[in-house]
């Protein structure tokens, strides 16, 4: 592939991704989407909290309840809800979804302590559930969905959404339009990204912060997790990258266009010579630039496949 002609390189990519895809769309979801609308309809309050590696999953629906649907969904922390929420709250919410990526540990403490202190737990996990676990929530309760990949379980959270609105609306129906339609927008990511997709991959060739605004968390723990190079790379949350700066100046920042004022601040570095900022911006609805955004992390894998 080296040497390969700009053409060549963006029919590969474009190649790769669909078959990626395809890989993703291979595994039906339409019984986990099922006990999920189940969920979202047994009440109109919700806490959400997550175990394993991911946040970005649990954000992700967070973020679309709140923002699509009559749904008062709220994030908690895992170590915050074991202990300091379920074993006090009295009188408060009583529903809580958590979403599970790994560590089966960590989710058994969690579980024993929603379950001494009488909470309705739906448990979403997208890693192999011991016995140990699932001995511990109801059948009906459990969605399994054992999957490394970052797009396939913000997919399912997202299509989730799109169906328990019915596809009604203008963004609900968008949302599960886009979602259940990714192929054909591919050859257009290819030729409208893989320019700054070869600057990041050449920027991140040193080590680097990976710093994003809420929406585009996917993404962030995509690159910094899964991204195949051997370059040491840290996670950082938005707020705390001018003090990150004096340390590691190098940062990638991953955003939307609508999210520009609350990106201002590490610009800012940037004209001030603190710190060399690359920045990928995907150009589209908050509420599904995450899926395009992974797609992109993705292509950036397919690129060191291809040996661009």
């Amino acid at each position: 592939m080296v040497g390969k002609s700009a053409e060549g390189v963006h029919e590969a990519l474009n190649n790769a991704l669909v078959n990626y895809l395809d890989s993703i769309y291979s595994v039906s979801i339409s019984e986990s989407i099922g006990r999920l609308i189940n969920f979202f309809r047994g009440g109109s309050d919700l806490l959400i909290t997550y175990c394993g590696t991911y946040v970005s999953p649990a954000n992700y629906l967070l973020l679309l309840l709140r923002s699509l649907t009559g749904i008062n969904a709220y994030i908690v922390d895992p170590e915050a809800m074991t202990y300091y929420i379920a074993p006090y709250s009295e009188g408060g919410i009583r529903r809580v979804l958590i979403i599970n990526t790994g560590l089966n540990s960590s989710a058994i403490r969690l579980l024993d302590q929603l379950n001494l202190t009488g909470y309705e737990v739906m448990f979403v996990s997208f890693s192999p559930l011991s016995e140990v676990v699932r001995s511990r929530v109801r059948d009906d309760m459990v969605v399994e969905l054992p999957t490394g990949e970052l797009l396939h379980q913000h997919l399912l959270v997202g299509m989730a959404v799109g169906e328990f609105l019915n596809r009604s609306g203008v963004r609900g129906y968008r949302l599960w339009y886009e979602l259940s339609n990714l192929k054909p927008v591919v050859k257009d990511l290819v030729l409208g990204y893989v320019s700054k997709l070869l600057e990041v991959r050449e920027f991140s060739k040193e080590q680097f912060m990976v710093v994003s605004t809420p929406s585009m968390l996917g993404p962030a723990e995509d690159i910094t997790y899964n991204y195949n190079l051997p370059t040491p790379r840290y996670l950082i949350p938005l707020y705390n990258v001018k003090h990150f700066a004096r340390y590691l100046r190098r940062v990638l920042l991953i955003s939307t266009d609508v999210e520009e004022y609350s990106i201002k601040e590490i610009k800012g570095l940037k004209l001030t010579n603190t710190a060399e900022v690359c920045e990928m911006k995907v150009r589209t609805d908050p509420l599904t630039a995450p899926i395009y955004g992974l797609i992109l992390s993705a292509a950036l894998r397919k690129l060191g496949d291809l040996n661009v």
